[in-house]
């Protein structure tokens, strides 16, 4: 190869690098900019599931609904205490099973957060659900059926262990610091 050829490829080695660059650049930029924005919704979503309004729809769920109302009522027929409470949960898990679907957060973070209650819950809901959905044709739910299926597919526990979290049981003695 001569001089003249060698000199040639270097600008055009250096004018494709910069194209890479420039396209691969903003492809970042945008990827760390979209889960950026979603970190206040994120962190909103934590806030709601720790209020005294969360835990008791989530107690009433799990523990009365079924045993105060047929399932065959759907969503519609139930009572205002009731219906309140099924939206409580029901809302707010398709609402974040929305974002997971659509890929706006990690389904992890949603399945090591939330956990088996997911499931539990949509276990519960599940009845009133189906008949609502028989009744109006809608779909109703759908997101939140899916967070619960991709839950029930991807137990919590591996979603730890892919993390690698540690433990740290509490100390035998209350002076001991242990190694390091």
């Amino acid at each position: 190869m001569d001089t003249t050829m060698v000199l040639n490829l270097v600008p055009l080695s250096i004018s494709l690098a910069a194209l890479v660059v420039s396209i691969l650049l903003p492809l970042w930029q945008i990827r760390l900019a979209r889960g950026g924005n979603h970190l206040p919704v994120v962190l909103d979503a934590f806030k709601e599931t720790r209020s005294a309004a969360w835990f008791a729809a989530q107690e009433y769920v799990l523990t009365a609904l079924a045993e105060e109302h047929a399932a065959d009522c759907g969503h519609r027929g139930l009572p205002v205490r009731a219906r309140t409470h099924a939206n409580t949960i029901g809302l707010f898990y398709d609402d974040l099973g929305k974002l997971v679907a659509h890929g706006m957060i990690d389904q992890t973070l949603v399945i090591g957060a939330y956990g088996t209650n997911i499931v539990r819950l949509w276990d519960a809901l599940a009845p009133y659900v189906y008949t609502e959905r028989r009744s109006h044709g809608l779909h109703f739910w759908i997101y939140f059926e899916d967070l619960a299926a991709r839950t029930a597919a991807t137990h919590p526990d591996l979603v730890y262990a892919d993390l690698r979290l540690r433990s740290r049981p509490p100390r035998q003695e209350p002076d001991a610091v242990g190694p390091g």
